[in-house]
């Protein structure tokens, strides 16, 4: 099963995380493509590196893969992936294309919100509802990486049983 890994990937500790989980994914016999390690258009050094460019190779990505890896955050490349994987699962061809789960790793999502505490007092975490409803009608949402892994298990042996 191939597993495309979306998420923020800009900022070191970003990159570290990214390519610890597609290793550790791997271990459990999943193949992975990990934007940060796809040369052809991370290579920051390069002058003739385009959105286009980008775009193209990210969506040749996404077509090659069965599940998209939806780190859930606010970066808009990661929810264009997820919304382009998502119409592919629905719409073009769901025996391929699984659908989207999503890995929302925010400390923040454990705490109840208080009602009592407005604002920047309030720490619960927040989680766009469009986003929430999406995944949650797709592959569902997990908290941490046991239940991802415990979850793309599970979709690999329904897919592999069908």
């Amino acid at each position: 099963m191939q597993v495309y890994l979306g998420g923020p990937m800009f900022v070191a500790a970003e990159v570290v995380y990214n390519l610890a989980l597609a290793r550790r994914l791997r271990e459990h016999g999943f193949a992975v493509y990990c934007p940060n390690e796809s040369e052809p258009i991370n290579d920051k050094t390069r002058t003739d590196i385009t959105g286009q460019k980008i775009y193209q190779a990210d969506i040749e990505a996404l077509e090659a893969s069965n599940v998209y890896l939806c780190q859930v955050s606010e970066d808009s490349g990661t929810m264009w992936e997820a919304g382009y994987f998502d119409c592919l699962a629905r719409h073009v061809d769901p025996a391929r294309y699984y659908g989207v789960i999503g890995l929302a790793t925010d400390m923040r999502l454990r705490t109840l919100p208080d009602p009592a505490k407005a604002g920047p007092d309030n720490q619960a975490g927040y989680v766009n509802q469009f986003v929430v409803g999406g995944l949650q009608g797709s592959l569902g949402i997990v908290l941490d990486e046991e239940a991802l892994i415990e979850r793309l298990l599970q979709i690999r042996s329904d897919r592999e049983e069908a």
